[in-house]
């Protein structure tokens, strides 16, 4: 019992201050570590959601920034504050697109209808606002100078209120927070470092031109680390409307320093001509400077698919200087042989048959199709070449050609109807001429210059005798097994045909009398081009004459173009274009060889010009890119052309602690952005 007793006694003291002390102290404590937790995970997670908030505001704001500025044109986009940059609002146009089918609508003149006008803009404040004022419709009558003072009234204002078409201007608030940006326009600057030879297609930038002649001055600004020089090649500068433009051919400089600009051959065919503009600079700041029309249509490769060739041909001409492609007369050429006609190799049976013998080779004319290849060019005059076998000599006389009119369905074996035209051999000395020559083992001898034209459509009959001795009767025989081509050969004192062709490899054509080059069909992007002079560039051998005719029209056919043959050709380069101002434009080139038909003119190239309307110029090229190649900067005159612009955009946020500490939450995006719309 006294036990029990002294037991409650003791429970009923309860805990001692010290234990209590200690019991509150932990509670404290652990309090203290919830509350400081919570506090701290509050804290992760506000920072989280503004950063989350910021991260949302600035991609949206970009995207949608970047869309309209696609649409636009960088020739129309007017900046805030004016000056060099960099820029905190910009004012450019909307394209129309009134049945939302995603296609920009088009005015009759085939250019871009602008129908809003855009201003995006910063409204400071607490916090700042990123606007975006909406002209809608456009005023597209304002002068550049109300343009400009138009945007500098929305920054000012924070709206498009009491400014021109201010009663079409409405103002959106994008987002709200403190934010930091700028624009700035990127210049036309390459760096045309590669680790090998090659080209690359570039986009130097746009540039608003109006007529006349400009300058395009290209400066060396640096060098690639990897690169070994400062060295610079240009194979083709594009400046539209006008196309592209063999670079070498823009020579000589108006102004260069450092180096000396020159054209250099390229062999292989990589570049187009095979040359390119080549300036060896040696160190920065080295430049040189080009004067080009803004308008004009320069033709000097002739590569053209559309246009037409009319027994001329576009060709390489290595023996000019520099070397270049020309457009000359289509022949001097091997027009008919008989491994092509035969289809099979040179060979040399037994032919002591042949000793004594007349021999009639038929060569086919174009309209023969079923018997074998064809005679492919048309010449004033013609010549032939014998080959002797492989087994002994051969010796031939008596060579004469003449013509038969076109067959399609059979050879025919007649005389020809104007008799035959007598062809001689030079001698041994080269000077006089002969009726016979000799040719030793698988040799070969061509005949002088035959005064006989040659027309592919016409079948021919070349004769000869072969030596009446053992040791010279020994052709070469070309032979097809296939019985569906035969009677090659007659031979005179048996009749006997045969599907071989004896002796005869081959007859060589000079050029036609005349021949015609027309051009494509040109679209000058101008209504009513005052055209102004065809200046073109030829070399015309003694004899020989090149004449041009010009025709201009409404229709991209050219089918309400005069014809050709109503238009009168002229031989003068650099007189001014007769054709009516009309937007297509088409050249013809007519070339008439040398009497002899041994000679034919050359055309190098031609131009015509006209005052362009002033419209955005995409300067673009293909360059030289290499191991030793600089980085170059190009400038229109005097001013660096703009490729795009760079925007910057940082919003931030600051928040505070719960110990009253302020933290500021950011989030920043940069982009580059290259406006493609020209206005066409």
């Amino acid at each position: 019992m006294r036990l029990f007793q002294t037991y409650t006694r003791r429970c009923k003291k309860g805990f001692t201050l010290v234990e209590v002390s200690a019991s509150v102290v932990i509670m404290t404590l652990a309090l203290g570590l919830a509350i400081g937790g919570f506090m701290f995970a509050l804290k992760n997670t506000n920072e989280n959601d503004v950063q989350s908030e910021l991260d949302i505001d600035v991609q949206l704001a970009m995207e949608r920034l970047k869309r309209d500025l696609r649409l636009s044109s960088l020739d129309k986009i007017f900046f805030y504050p004016q000056g060099p940059g960099p820029y905190t609002a910009l004012s450019f146009p909307l394209a129309e697109d009134s049945d939302d089918d995603g296609l920009i609508e088009l005015d009759s003149d085939g250019k871009i209808i602008w129908d809003k006008t855009v201003i995006y803009h910063v409204y400071p404040g607490s916090p700042d606002e990123l606007r975006v004022t909406t002209f809608a419709n456009r005023d597209n009558e304002l002068s550049d100078a109300l343009r400009q003072a138009q945007l500098d009234h929305v920054v000012i204002n924070g709206n498009g209120s009491n400014t021109s078409n201010g009663n079409n201007a409405s103002t959106k608030v994008i987002f709200e927070n403190l934010l930091n940006w700028k624009i700035q326009q990127e210049s036309g600057v390459f760096d045309t470092y590669a680790p090998e030879l090659t080209r690359d297609r570039t986009d130097f930038g746009f540039v608003l031109l109006d007529n006349g002649s400009h300058t395009f001055k290209f400066t060396i600004v640096g060098k690639n680390s990897d690169s070994s020089g400062y060295k610079f090649g240009l194979d083709q500068l594009v400046v539209s409307p006008s196309g592209e433009r063999e670079a070498e051919a823009q020579l000589p400089v108006t102004a260069q320093s450092g180096a000396t600009a020159v054209s250099r051959y390229m062999a292989g065919g990589s570049w187009e001509g095979n040359h390119q503009l080549f300036f060896p600079a040696t160190a920065k700041n080295q430049s040189f400077t080009l004067t080009m029309d803004n308008d004009r249509w320069e033709e000097t490769n002739f590569e053209d698919y559309n246009s037409l060739h009319e027994k001329t041909e576009v060709a390489f001409d290595k023996t000019s200087s520099p070397k270049d492609f020309v457009i000359q007369l289509l022949g001097r050429e091997v027009a008919w042989e008989a491994e092509q006609q035969t289809s099979s190799k040179a060979s040399a049976p037994n032919n002591t048959f042949l000793q004594g013998e007349t021999v009639f080779v038929h060569l086919n004319g174009s309209a023969l199709s079923n018997n074998g290849n064809c005679i492919a060019y048309e010449g004033r005059k013609c010549r032939l070449t014998f080959q002797a076998g492989s087994t002994g000599r051969l010796q031939v006389s008596d060579v004469r050609i003449g013509a038969i009119p076109p067959t399609t369905d059979s050879v025919q074996w007649i005389t020809p109807p104007d008799g035959f035209v007598d062809a001689k051999f030079k001698d041994s000395s080269g000077v006089s001429s002969i009726r016979s020559r000799v040719m030793n083992t698988n040799q070969t001898h061509t005949t002088e210059w035959i005064d006989l034209s040659i027309n592919p459509t016409n079948n021919y009959l070349v004769a000869f005798t072969v030596e009446n001795d053992a040791n010279t009767c020994f052709p070469a025989a070309w032979a097809n097994a296939d019985s569906g081509f035969e009677n090659y050969c007659l031979l005179k004192s048996t009749g006997t045909k045969t599907n071989q062709i004896y002796g005869l490899a081959a007859l060589e054509t000079s050029y036609p009398e005349q021949g015609t080059y027309t051009s494509e069909i040109y679209d000058t992007r101008t209504d009513t081009p005052k055209f102004q002079q065809i200046k073109w560039n030829a070399e015309l051998p003694s004899g020989t004459t090149l004449l041009t005719k010009i025709r201009s029209g409404d229709k991209d056919d050219l089918s309400d173009a005069p014809s050709w043959d109503s238009l009168s050709g002229s031989a003068v380069s650099g007189r001014s274009v007769e054709a009516s101002y009309k937007r297509y434009i088409q050249v013809q080139a007519i070339l008439t060889s040398s009497s002899d038909g041994l000679s034919t003119p050359k055309l190098k190239d031609f131009t015509i010009d006209w005052p362009g309307d002033l419209s955005l110029v995409n300067i673009g090229g293909i360059v030289t890119m290499g191991p030793d190649q600089g980085i170059v900067q190009l400038t229109v005159d005097g001013t660096p052309i703009q490729s795009a612009l760079t925007i910057g955009l940082e919003i931030y946020k600051n928040i505070f602690s719960f110990k009253g500490k302020a933290k500021r939450i950011s989030s920043s995006l940069d982009t580059e952005i290259r406006p493609r719309n020209t206005g066409y």
